[in-house]
């Protein structure tokens, strides 16, 4: 693919993320995505597909941005996966639309079958095994439950829960 057609392409996962994050999937139409990004919807459409399509690349993206950052930090035991989900909190917090994407996702599609939700599912479910291989299969249960449940905290009341110190008081628990 061409320059053009990659940073046109990464404009457009850009403008669904921020989209997707603040009105919701299901509220947010191509034409909206196409005016954000600067572009056509016909344009949206010849890149993706369609809206599900782009959906997809947006939970690619989201996906690659969070390994990329516990990356740096896998193979150092229990420290390590400290150290890697305090980066993750750090970059939560820095990048809230994104945080606000996960959740709105994760709403939008629990309480139906649906590919997003299967993504979601599997996601958990390497999380837990990743984890367990550190702190035990009761314990990554546990964790992937609080790292839920302090982004839904954060995100629902930022201005007196700081998800940084809320992670790093919880981590400090684990040992």
């Amino acid at each position: 693919m061409q320059r053009r057609g990659v940073e046109r392409r990464r404009d457009l996962v850009d403008a669904a993320i921020h989209l997707f994050g603040t009105q919701g999937y299901a509220g947010t139409g191509v034409a909206a995505i196409a005016k954000r990004a600067g572009v056509t919807p016909s344009a949206v459409i010849h890149h993706f597909g369609s809206k599900e399509n782009l959906l997809e690349a947006v939970l690619d993206e989201f996906d690659a941005r969070s390994a990329a950052r516990v990356a740096e930090h896998a193979g150092h035991g229990l420290e390590g996966l400290k150290k890697a989900l305090l980066s993750d909190a750090e970059h939560t917090a820095r990048h809230r639309g994104l945080a606000t994407l996960h959740a709105v996702l994760q709403a939008e599609h629990l309480a139906r079958d649906s590919p997003v939700r299967e993504r979601f599912r599997t996601r958990n479910r390497l999380l837990r095994a990743a984890f367990a291989t550190i702190v035990g299969e009761a314990t990554a249960v546990e964790l992937v439950a609080f790292l839920e449940g302090a982004l839904t905290q954060w995100l629902l009341d930022p201005d007196t829960v700081d998800l940084v110190d809320l992670y790093r008081n919880y981590l400090d628990r684990l040992g």
